[in-house]
């Protein structure tokens, strides 16, 4: 059994990407500075957002990304 436990809240972020849509992505809102995808963004040591949700699973270049622009916090039901 996995001790990690669900997060409480998700901080939500638009992707905008390069080709003009826009995608959804959210992560632990506790998840520190620097650790999640902002700092995975700025800091280009990672080449891909890795991600998945109920439907798909998205493999999706950084560079492919134009900006990203937090949006707002849920909390989990």
């Amino acid at each position: 059994m996995s001790t990690d436990k669900f997060p409480e809240y998700f901080q939500f972020y638009d992707l905008h990407m390069k080709n003009g849509e826009v995608m959804v992505y959210g992560e632990d809102y506790d998840t520190p500075p620097g650790k999640g995808i902002i700092g995975d963004f700025k800091s280009g040591k990672k080449k891909y957002l890795e991600y998945g949700n109920l439907f798909h699973d998205y493999v999706i270049p950084f560079d492919q990304i134009s900006f990203i622009v937090s949006t707002n916090v849920q909390k989990c039901l």
